[in-house]
């Protein structure tokens, strides 16, 4: 009988190993179905990113629950939660971006910016939803934003202003700003831990959570909250907690522009905003993992 016991007991654990190490596999495709070849996708180090093969896959080993895939194109990076899964169809949109397949709606709104004079707008930024998601008008004042549905809105941020443009079921439109109209947009400004500057003069990558997409997360818990943040990874430690990774390493925290020697032991509702500088060259060695400014409620700086 004991026999029988330890073999079936041999026989569990080698079913929970081969589930272990089954492998985790992506398919990257355009708006027409095709492969696309040599885009970069990793884990937690972006020195270690693997390319989709000709027929558009990339396979990791090893991938855990909690662990988030990230996708490089176009100097941007687009993280995607693995969850439970062992799959993933990503699909690159015609702006650019790339999303799920089960949200990608395949609806695309064409856009031609002039001013009040009738010259093209350049360098505009347009998005739907997420202002932090967004593309940008070209020299010949020209936009194309993907994955949209016909009851969005359209949102153009120029020269200070926020315009507010109803699709109303259109799949392109010819859209004259005229001047001091719209709503005047909030300044955007990057905090680097060290002091406050003009997004418009900061290009290196980042992401933020503000007091409203925080009070929407339902944890508490600092580094889960985090987790749907791009260029974040967020894992689980041998005690049970999670950890924040930037760029496949630990970031330097930073409250309220006082540096912290690890993660802060702060709770989402003390906290006014996040932002994380996915380049933290500035900070030296210290910055490598990325910077993690946090600004609590109630703070000046």
């Amino acid at each position: 009988m004991k026999r029988v016991f330890i073999s079936f007991m041999l026989a569990a654990v080698a079913g929970l190993t081969l589930m272990a190490s089954e492998p985790f596999i992506g398919t990257v495709r355009n708006t027409r179905g095709r492969a696309m070849k040599g885009v970069k996708v990793y884990v937690t180090n972006p020195k270690k990113a693997v390319k989709s093969d000709k027929k558009g896959e990339f396979r990791f080993d090893n991938i855990t629950p909690g662990d988030s895939i990230h996708v490089i194109y176009n100097k941007k990076i687009h993280g995607f939660a693995v969850n439970d899964r062992r799959d993933v169809m990503l699909v690159v949109g015609e702006d650019g971006r790339i999303f799920e397949r089960d949200n990608y709606v395949g609806d695309s709104f064409h856009g031609h910016l002039v001013d009040y004079k009738g010259k093209p707008i350049r360098g505009a930024v347009v998005y739907t939803t997420d202002p932090f998601d967004y593309v940008k008008s070209n020299s010949e004042g020209k936009f194309l934003i993907d994955n949209i549905v016909e009851t969005d809105t359209i949102h153009v941020k120029h020269d200070g202003y926020i315009h507010d443009i109803a699709m109303d079921g259109s799949k392109g439109m010819f859209i004259k700003i005229m001047r001091n109209t719209g709503r005047r947009a909030e300044t955007d400004l990057v905090n680097t831990g060290a002091g406050l500057v003009d997004a418009r003069y900061y290009n290196g990558p980042r992401a933020v959570m503000t007091e409203e997409q925080l009070e929407r997360v339902g944890t508490q818990n600092l580094a889960e909250a985090m987790s749907g943040m791009r260029g974040v990874t967020v894992v689980r430690v041998k005690n049970g907690e999670y950890a924040v990774q930037v760029r496949g390493g630990s970031p330097l925290w930073i409250v309220d522009g006082v540096r912290m020697n690890g993660t802060p032991e702060l709770m989402v509702v003390e906290i006014k905003q996040i932002e994380v500088l996915h380049d933290g060259g500035l900070f030296g060695i210290g910055g490598f993992g990325g910077v993690v400014n946090i600004t609590t409620k109630g703070s000046e700086f």
